[in-house]
């Protein structure tokens, strides 16, 4: 009997550290998947395929562009890939196979939006593709709201083409903000989404914004008070994070993220870089404090320097790079005391060993997860087995947010 006792709890001591080991990290693992990564049915299923290999839990498929449709929408018009011209019929419905397949191999899919981006400048051919839509079907907002459109310093509207990569729309005008919110439940609402993703939450640059509903909503000359434009203008855009988030809930509790800018204020570090409170009107660490944010994602597609808190040029690099770890630690300090997440960013063309380094110094920081941009440059890297079959070959479950329940 007491043989039998013993070797009862020896086999009950030898499984706990098992068991233990088995338990699952909670940790995000997302995959920006975009509007040019897909074309079919097959491209979709391949794609959820190799997240799962990869051992990934969370897929922000793109569904919306420069205002355009990638599903079935009675809101905006069907994309010119998806439909061969803008306001067609789609044929098959994207989002709706990306989240049958990615349910089906345990991943989350959340939608991912443009937010601001009104139309793709960069070509001129891509400029004359802005036009009316079928009959029955939705136009684009800047056919039937031309006055939506950003305006520079000078009170003229973003031309197309333009130095920027898109007319960006302003969220001056309360229409452009109630429409994106419109937009973003209508997806939660006939689509079993897990979450969603805006991008393009911004203003271009500091030189946009003159349109005429934000001038007679500020009240007075900009140039008067620069500093309380620069105010007016983040407000505005976080009056849009409010306002998408307010008409999500209104249908789901389910999570917003923001693909945001990766260094927060320059001033911080005194890098003569970017910057995104200051430059793009972007508030991050406000939207969470307020409780319009879920999630941060900051497009930190850079190196870690081996001396922290540099800001350099590489050897080979045409531009410098600003440390990677010092971002991710001041996101970190800007969003913990919120309780709100942060999944870093890294960019899937890096060699495999600073991949690996990222993910470390990530998991030792203590973020909630990762998100890497882009699918296509993952799969090229032949970075998909080596996620898998390395830093994450142990499964992970998105952190739980019990603020949604």
């Amino acid at each position: 009997m007491k043989n039998r006792i013993f070797a009862l709890l020896a086999a009950l001591l030898a499984a706990a550290p098992a068991a233990e080991a088995q338990a699952p990290r909670a940790e995000a693992r997302a995959l920006w998947v975009n509007r040019w990564e897909y074309r079919t049915e097959a491209d979709v299923r391949q794609i959820m395929q190799r997240a799962a290999r990869a051992k990934l839990n969370m897929v922000f498929f793109q569904v919306r562009g420069p205002s355009d449709a990638y599903y079935r929408s009675d809101l905006d018009p069907c994309s010119v890939r998806l439909c061969g011209r803008l306001g067609g019929t789609p044929s098959w419905d994207p989002l709706a196979v990306a989240v049958r397949e990615a349910h089906a191999r345990g991943l989350q899919l959340h939608a991912w939006i443009n937010a601001l981006s009104g139309w793709d400048s960069q070509e001129g051919d891509f400029c004359r593709l802005l036009r009316r839509s079928e009959p029955g079907r939705p136009n684009h907002v800047l056919v039937d709201h031309p006055e939506w459109a950003m305006h520079t310093r000078a009170g003229r509207p973003m031309t197309c083409p333009n130095g920027e990569e898109y007319v960006y729309l302003s969220p001056g005008n309360p229409g452009v903000r109630t429409h994106l919110a419109r937009v973003a439940a209508d997806v939660v609402r006939r689509y079993a989404v897990d979450g969603v993703h805006l991008d393009r939450i911004r203003y271009p640059g500091s030189a946009y914004g003159w349109d005429r509903a934000s001038l007679a909503a500020f009240g007075r000359d900009p140039a008067r008070d620069p500093a309380g434009w620069a105010r007016f203008r983040r407000e505005l855009v976080s009056r849009t994070v409010r306002e998408t988030r307010d008409s999500v809930r209104a249908v789901r509790r389910v999570p917003l993220s923001a693909a945001v800018w990766p260094i927060y204020d320059r001033e911080r570090f005194g890098w003569p870089s970017s910057s995104g409170i200051a430059q793009f009107f972007q508030d991050t660490w406000g939207w969470a404090r307020e409780g319009s944010l879920d999630v941060a994602v900051p497009m930190t597609y850079f190196r870690v320097n081996e001396q922290r808190c540099t800001y350099l040029r590489l050897p080979g690099a045409r531009e410098p790079n600003p440390d990677w770890r010092c971002m991710l630690e001041d996101h970190l300090a800007g969003m913990r005391p919120t309780g709100r997440h942060v999944y870093i960013a890294i960019a899937s063309g890096m060699p495999h060993a600073e991949i690996e380094r990222q993910i470390r110094i990530g998991r030792e920081r203590g973020v909630q997860g990762f998100a890497f941009y882009s699918y296509d440059n993952l799969v090229g890297r032949g970075a998909i087995p080596f996620l898998g079959d390395g830093p994450f070959r142990e499964p992970a479950t998105v952190p739980a947010m019990p603020w949604l329940r």
